[in-house]
């Protein structure tokens, strides 16, 4: 009967450790290397990612943000427009076209309230999922600023 109960505890014990595995996720660290050392750092670019510094704005633009969410996407091309949403999006704006700065965009939506959105060309954490971006953005609607990342020619 101890034999069973081992056995038993054994399996019980591999099943939990192999439930808290997650085959390709982990990015090998030095041994002296703790979380923190990592917890900012941008992903490693694949052979066919295209270097931030080569890409044009005028591949379009998406940022998000969290507490309270927002999005603001900017299309591509010679007349960009901007969609914004805050709030959990109770509220939404639609510019077009924007007046193209060199971080960023600006305009008014249609009762008068300035939308700016900014970015800057270095790695960005979303504090929620963790997810990676090669830019941190600012949405601005009126006095009020959004913090959170973007990501040029969104798919």
């Amino acid at each position: 009967m101890t034999l069973r109960i081992d056995t038993t505890a054994a399996v019980l014990v591999l099943c939990v450790a192999l439930a808290a595995c997650k085959p390709g996720t982990e990015t090998p660290r030095s041994p002296a290397a703790t979380p923190s050392d990592t917890a900012g750092a941008a992903p490693a670019p694949s052979s066919t990612a295209t270097p931030s510094s080569t890409v044009s704005k005028d591949t379009g633009f998406r940022a998000t943000g969290n507490e309270p969410g927002w999005m603001a996407q900017v299309t591509a091309g010679a007349s960009p427009s901007l969609h914004a949403e805050v709030d959990y999006g109770e509220r939404k704006f639609d510019i077009s076209p924007v007046a193209e700065q060199a971080d960023g965009w600006t305009g008014k939506s249609a009762d008068g309230t300035a939308i700016v959105l900014k970015f800057e060309r270095r790695a960005c954490q979303d504090s929620m999922s963790g997810q990676a971006f090669e830019a941190v953005a600012t949405l601005t609607v009126g006095d009020r600023s959004y913090q959170g990342c973007g990501k040029f020619n969104p798919q």
